[in-house]
């Protein structure tokens, strides 16, 4: 899987390539990567991830949580609040991040990837 550039504090990817003076990651840096990774751990956050990513336009709480396959409302809210730096609430209308878009991208240019091996 590409590692997005903005997983990295100082931005430090090309072509998808860490570019570090040194051998191994910051200790911040392994923080940061392992909390995106943690989000993606959860089908929750990704079945709420990918259906912000097929709208064009931004959908109001009770849309995007009757999108998912999560009944209890309760559990549908916790996963959202994980989601607090992948996905924007406006107005009470819910739309992907930029960080959100990049992510998703990747989980699904990764999961074709996967199914063409």
């Amino acid at each position: 899987m590409a590692i997005p550039g903005w997983l990295w504090p100082d931005n430090s990817v090309k072509n998808g390539k860490v570019q570090s003076s040194s051998a191994f990651p910051e200790t911040s840096e392994i923080e940061s990567m392992t909390s995106v990774f943690e989000v993606l751990s959860n089908t929750n956050r990704l079945e709420i991830l990918a259906s912000l990513h097929s709208r064009s336009d931004p959908i109001s709480y009770t849309e995007l949580r009757e999108s998912t396959s999560v009944d209890d409302k309760g559990r549908f809210n916790y996963h959202l609040r994980q989601l607090e730096q992948f996905v924007r609430n406006q107005d009470g209308k819910y739309t992907l991040t930029e960080h959100g878009e990049e992510l998703i991208q990747v989980v699904l240019s990764e999961d074709q990837i996967i199914q063409y091996e």
